[in-house]
């Protein structure tokens, strides 16, 4: 019995086209259950971790503006600065009621140091997210120079906050991480929920630090 060269080229597509459909299934099946590499756990530091000292580089070059490169004992006053010498967080206060009780009452210090107000400069020190869009994303925050500052512990001075605003939200990596954040500062003073702070920073710049 004769076939036809219509009926035995439909035969040869017909084949190819369940070949090529068994091997893209295939490909399909290997995808969907290759397993995810597994997460690395970020351990948390201690509350009350220090943020780590600078090298006190006093400013580098960034674009066309010098930025200066501070620690956060320059945030205070030059003749107030001997009493910030050695002193580390205060302990955790908590009441029976734990972290469902009334937030630790704040020391108010406002004096600063003005030679930053105007200044470009880049920080080191833990975030505290102060809005958190739909996205996930963090586009307000404080920053504190020890980990657990206004959430743990009661909040440093408002002298030694920094309230950080970006133009453009940002995916935090971690909270438990310490980051550098660069901007322009300002001397001027901002209250929240979770504390004040006596000084802004329009962020143009954050990042994790390397240790």
């Amino acid at each position: 019995m004769k076939t036809s060269c219509t009926s035995l080229l439909a035969t040869r597509m017909a084949f190819g086209v369940a070949a090529a459909l068994a091997l893209l299934f295939a490909q399909g099946a290997s995808a969907v259950t290759k397993p995810a590499p597994a997460a690395v756990p970020v351990t948390p530091p201690a509350v009350g971790t220090p943020v780590p000292a600078t090298k006190g580089t006093p400013a580098t070059k960034g674009g066309s503006a010098a930025i200066r490169e501070l620690d956060w004992e320059e945030l205070v006053p030059q003749d107030a600065r001997a009493k910030f010498a050695g002193a580390g967080p205060p302990p955790p206060v908590h009441d029976y009621l734990g972290e469902g009780g009334m937030a630790a009452s704040q020391p108010m210090d406002f004096s600063v140091n003005q030679e930053l107000d105007g200044a470009a400069v880049r920080l080191p020190g833990f975030i505290v997210p102060l809005d958190v869009g739909k996205d996930g994303l963090v586009s307000e925050f404080f920053l504190v120079p020890y980990f657990g500052a206004c959430i743990h512990v009661p909040p440093p001075p408002p002298n030694q906050i920094v309230y950080v605003k970006l133009d453009k939200g940002i995916a935090l990596d971690s909270i438990y991480e310490a980051y550098w954040v660069t901007g322009k500062m300002k001397v001027a003073k901002k209250s929240t929920q979770l504390g004040a702070a006596a000084y802004s920073l329009a962020a143009t710049k954050v990042e994790i630090y390397k240790y």
